[in-house]
């Protein structure tokens, strides 16, 4: 999985995209989501920004928000 941030100008939009490919996605708190190499595919074709992240921060970001469900 790679986890990557989209800009908050970007989000609705990028969100969108991430959504209608069909596979699934992970959102995590300040719009980082967990998402595959035809996710980046998408997001690059339709020119939405957004910055890939180290995965140990945001593993320890998706434990977090577990917890905070519980």
């Amino acid at each position: 999985m790679i986890y990557i941030r989209i800009p908050e100008k970007h989000d609705a939009k990028g969100f969108l995209l991430l959504a209608k490919s069909g596979a699934p996605v992970t959102c995590l708190p300040d719009n980082i989501y967990g998402v595959n190499t035809e996710h980046v595919k998408i997001l690059k074709r339709k020119r939405i920004p957004f910055k890939k992240l180290a995965a140990k921060a945001c593993t320890f970001l998706s434990l977090l928000s577990l917890h905070e469900k519980v």
